[in-house]
């Protein structure tokens, strides 16, 4: 793949992704349905691991008001893209204050008949103290 193509491939996984935030804030499922393969797999900062099912499930219920990437790095190789970044979750709560969630992420997309669909996700917690 020459640098331009590359180039192009990284915008479009970012691009996806940036789909997928704003399907997660709207609680968009006919979105997550499309964009999430079904062999989808969550490892969650808790350790538990779920599927696609159980995600959507979980992002319909939530309260999600915001999300700001603070960085990201993509890596393709060949079908495969892995995305790194860091991320702040903000989300409402009924009769208490707006909480934050800052997190670490990798994911992982595969592109499937010219098309790229997410395949994994991994969480972790953020350290936010300087």
């Amino acid at each position: 793949m020459n640098q331009n193509s590359y180039l192009a491939e990284e915008q479009r996984v970012l691009a996806l992704e940036d789909e997928y935030i704003a399907a997660e804030i709207n609680r968009d499922e006919t979105t997550l349905c499309r964009i999430i393969d079904d062999r989808f797999v969550f490892n969650a900062n808790n350790g538990r691991v779920t599927g696609k099912d159980e995600l959507i499930d979980s992002i319909l219920a939530w309260n999600m008001i915001g999300q700001t990437i603070t960085e990201r790095s993509v890596v393709i190789e060949g079908n495969t893209a892995v995305v790194c970044g860091t991320t702040e979750l903000r989300f409402a709560h009924d009769n208490a204050e707006d909480t934050t969630s800052c997190l670490r992420y990798t994911s992982i997309y595969i592109k499937k008949e010219e098309q790229w669909r997410y395949l994994a996700l991994h969480m972790a917690k953020r350290d936010t103290r300087k």
